[in-house]
């Protein structure tokens, strides 16, 4: 009956390698001495730092496209919550009105932390005001699509009589 090897002699043993044999084999892919890279570092330029003014400035208008972003998603959520006047399409146009509103009443401390004293934060807060705008106008067109805001005179007056439709659907 043979004997197994014992792990230990799976070994390698790196002392007994010659150092001309470690030179045959070729440097792997994106290895760089250390020489090498030490030379290079010292002859290049030294890196210019970003102008800080300007990377808030960028920082602002990131801010003012902010709400932007989520115009979409929120209009595929209006359509996806029907036109019938229920507890979720309800809580969604009303999530849609009052967040704009809360992100204009906040703006100026929103944008206090991108101040600088040389720039003028006028045109991100103004594209800030519009976008915001547009959430407040998606809500507003999801309410009338509702059939829940006042568009005619007889909404307004009870002495007028309601306009009738030109087709009419048992089923709706």
């Amino acid at each position: 009956m043979s004997r197994a090897q014992p792990l230990s002699a799976f070994r390698l043993n790196y002392a007994s390698s010659s150092k001309s044999k470690a030179h045959d084999i070729p440097d792997p892919i994106g290895y760089v001495e250390e020489a090498v890279t030490k030379k290079q570092s010292k002859s290049k330029a030294p890196v210019q730092r970003a102008d800080p003014s300007a990377l808030k400035m960028a920082k602002a208008w990131e801010l003012a496209y902010s709400p932007a972003k989520s115009l979409p998603m929120n209009a595929i959520m209006l359509y996806m919550s029907g036109s019938g006047v229920q507890i979720f399409s309800m809580m969604a146009v009303g999530m849609l009105i009052t967040s704009p509103l809360k992100g204009i009443s906040g703006m100026n401390t929103a944008f206090s932390r991108f101040a600088s004293p040389g720039q003028s934060l006028l045109l991100p807060k103004v594209l800030f005001v519009v976008c915001q705008l547009a959430g407040i106008a998606l809500g507003l067109y999801k309410c009338w699509s509702m059939g829940l805001l006042p568009t005619e005179t007889s909404d307004w007056l009870a002495w007028r009589q309601p306009r009738t439709p030109l087709e009419f659907s048992p089923i709706h």
